[in-house]
């Protein structure tokens, strides 16, 4: 008779087995670096994240099925495909049955019951016109081209302060159209930016990211391009590695920027990479060791094919040489960037960052579960940064 696999197995010498496993786990070790290293270092995409479900409508409530957008804490978005004629902003979900009922906060154009829709925690899919808000396509220029972006001046007044939005690895401009209607309130302008190799703009050597070292060099041209517009000082606002890049512009080497930058608002940072290496192998389940092997490959990797130094990335190292007032969001079920870096940052610099930590929260998703709360808090923080700036919409 033919033995059994187990009875093989045990008649293999330990050293065969031990060279086996040891192979195997060389194997992992080399899959898991080149698809880390990636994903570290690419990340165009084109479509803000969200599910596509029909829509249910009885008067002021909305039933959909159940998907991870559409059970998401907090506040969702929902545009409707065929015929797209509008955007809704839904309340917090609440499970009926099979299906999860949200009560429509605000309603542009028409949501038409038996439609099919977009719906995400992000909100918005489009641009600020999605919102109802008059905007200026532009361009910020750079020596690797133009770098896509909108600008919303002041609703009243000159044009004295502006606050510059910087999206994360993979994001999207209009991910933060959330925060808009409390940006403007505060009377400054808004430019939304994009750096390198993001989704439209330009592309540097091979199309890799830095992970907010030379990106940093994209954003200071958008001071550049406020001062000529006639600003005469900003706040950053980054979002994931939107947050490093904020951080990575006020090292010494960019000083004296265009414009004085007076503040820094970060939601979700990226503060150490290699922490979110790490932190993103055990994510997918595998055990802090393995983890840990894997995420030291990934660097060596990144750093073989695009140069990168971690080391001038590591904002929580660079915490002490920070000079402007931060004010900083993270979630504590955010899986993308461990919330304990915002803790170590806030922990660090206790003098200059305002931290809100948000029990629940996803990855950039600290608005979503209160925004007037979250939006109080900017607009008072602008308020202190900005002192005298324009007045705007006020809160009804």
């Amino acid at each position: 008779m033919t033995p059994r696999p187990l009875t093989r197995l045990r008649a293999v010498p330990p050293q065969r087995l031990l060279g086996w496993a040891a192979l195997a786990y060389a194997g992992l070790l080399v899959v898991g670096a080149v698809v880390g290293a990636e994903i570290t270092l690419r990340s165009k995409t084109r479509w803000v994240k969200g599910d596509f479900v029909p829509v249910g409508r009885r008067g002021n409530s909305v039933y959909l099925p159940t998907s991870p957008e559409t059970l998401s804490r907090g506040v969702v978005g929902i545009v409707p495909l065929r015929p797209n004629r509008g955007h809704a902003v839904l309340g917090p979900g609440q499970i009926v049955g099979t299906l999860v009922r949200r009560e429509i906060g605000e309603e542009r154009g028409v949501l038409p019951h038996g439609s099919l829709a977009w719906v995400s925690s992000f909100v918005y899919n489009g641009t600020p016109a999605q919102l109802g808000v008059p905007y200026e396509d532009t361009a910020v220029p750079t020596p690797l081209g133009e770098m896509p972006a909108w600008h919303i001046p002041p609703t009243e007044g000159e044009r004295d302060a502006v606050v510059i939005l910087i999206h994360g690895h993979g994001g999207q401009r209009s991910q933060a159209l959330r925060m808009l209607p409390a940006l403007r309130r505060t009377g400054t302008g808004s430019l939304f930016v994009t750096f390198r190799n993001a989704f439209g703009a330009p592309r540097s050597g091979k199309g890799y990211h830095t992970l907010g070292d030379e990106e940093a060099e994209d954003v200071l041209a958008a001071l550049e391009w406020a001062r000529e517009a006639g600003y005469r000082r900003a706040v950053l606002y980054g979002f994931s590695m939107g947050g490093n890049i904020a951080l990575s512009v006020l090292r010494d080497r960019f000083q004296p920027f265009p414009i004085p930058v007076t503040g820094v608002m970060l939601d979700c940072p990226a503060l150490d990479w290699r922490d979110v290496i790490r932190a993103n192998g055990q994510r997918y389940g595998l055990p802090p060791f393995v983890a840990g092997h894997i995420g030291r490959a990934v660097q060596a990797l990144v750093t073989r094919r695009s140069g990168q130094d971690f080391d001038a990335v590591d904002q929580l190292a660079a915490a002490s040489r920070f000079k402007v007032p931060i004010l900083l969001w993270h979630g504590t079920r955010d899986r993308t960037i461990p919330v304990g870096q915002s803790d170590a940052l806030a922990a660090a610099r206790p003098d200059l960052v305002e931290y809100h930590r948000v029990d629940g929260a996803k990855h950039i998703r600290c608005w979503n579960l209160d925004p007037h709360k979250y939006d109080l808090t900017l607009e008072a923080f602008i308020e202190r940064v900005l002192p005298d700036s324009n007045q705007g919409e006020h809160h009804a």
